[in-house]
Parts: C-alpha cells; structure tokens; sequence
C-alpha cells in the first residue's frame, strides 16, 4: 500500500529498443550499385580503390569544421583572473568601494559577452 504524499515520486524508467532486421534484398540492391558504379568507374579510367574514397571524405570533413571555429576561451578565462584578482587586491587597499567597482565592471563584460562583442 502506498503513503499518499504531496510529492510525486519519480517511476522506474522503462527499457525500450526499437528491433532491427536484416533486409537482404535491400543488401543485394546496394552490393549491385556498388558494384556497378566501380565499373564505370573502370571504364573511365578512374582510381577504383575504397581507400581514395573515403580518405577523401574523410579528410574534407575535418578540414571543413576545423576552419569555422573560433576559440576565445583563453582570453575569456584571462580577463575573470585579472578580475577576479584585482577584485580581491582591491577589496584589501580599498574595502567596499572596490567591491562595487568589481561589480560594475564584471556585470559590463557579461553584457558584452552575451552581445557576442568580446
């Protein structure tokens, strides 16, 4: 018998997977394509070897991503130990006043943070 309370109490979670199944005509489909395409690709004179194909998808993939990105967490992690360090030097010569100043200056890097500025 179960206590009534006024919190719910989380269930136990359930295990479920979706079967998998072999297809063997969709297998004997793809096997043909594949093997048709690398005649034609014979037949053009070009380079049949698996490896050339998916070396190059490969190494396409990761030049592709690598060139987007823009790291800045090294200067982000520099400013808050300035702060965070001139905050405390500051509080010791200065008290409060430099609390507030730590306040003022940390929240106007935030803003600039979040308008994607710095």
């Amino acid at each position: 018998m179960k206590i009534p309370s006024f919190f719910k109490t989380p269930r136990n979670q359930k295990f479920n997977i979706a079967p998998r199944y072999y297809d063997p005509v969709k297998e004997e489909i793809e096997q043909r394509t594949s093997r048709i395409k690398k005649e034609l690709m014979l037949e053009n004179g070009e380079d049949v070897s698996d490896e050339n194909f998916y070396n190059s998808r490969i190494v396409g993939s990761f030049r592709h991503g690598r060139s987007k990105t823009k790291s800045t967490a090294g200067l982000t992690q520099a400013i808050i130990i300035m702060l965070l360090v001139g905050g405390g030097a500051g509080y010791l010569y200065f008290g409060n006043l430099a609390l507030y100043i730590f306040l003022l200056v940390s929240s106007v890097l935030l803003y600039l943070k979040v308008k994607h500025i710095i």
